[in-house]
């Protein structure tokens, strides 16, 4: 007997969303289909109780690093530090240097939002 059940996506949990396959918790495709990549472990990036460990793509997404996050998804560079407090700009700069710049056919298209962004400031006068 066969089960035609699809397999529930990582992060999804609700697979009657439209987006289903599409985006996760902390992550979004950026191309019309979802990442095929996906690093092994599910981690997650914060001692929160509101944030559940997910699955992360290593390709082809947009991703959200939570501002209380202190570990990296993709590697334990974070995992030991003997602080709990958010490490969430040294992670950003982390990932884009030591993932997406040094190893891009590993995370091919992947992109990290920014931390804040920045208005355009008024003329003077």
């Amino acid at each position: 007997m066969t089960n035609d059940t699809p397999e529930p996506h990582p992060t999804e949990e609700n697979i009657e969303d439209t987006y289903y396959g599409m985006h996760g918790h902390y992550w979004k495709s950026n191309r019309d289909v979802p990442p095929t990549k996906w690093i092994q472990e599910n981690k997650k990036l914060c001692a929160c109780d509101n944030h559940q460990a997910s699955q992360w793509p290593m390709e082809h997404a947009t991703i959200t690093i939570p501002p209380c996050a202190y570990k990296c998804p993709y590697c334990p560079k974070f995992d030991n530090l003997d602080t709990t407090d958010p490490q969430v700009v040294k992670l950003r700069a982390h990932i884009k240097r030591d993932h997406m710049k040094r190893k891009p056919h590993e995370f091919l298209g992947l992109t990290v939002t920014p931390g804040r962004v920045t208005k355009p400031r008024a003329p003077k006068p």
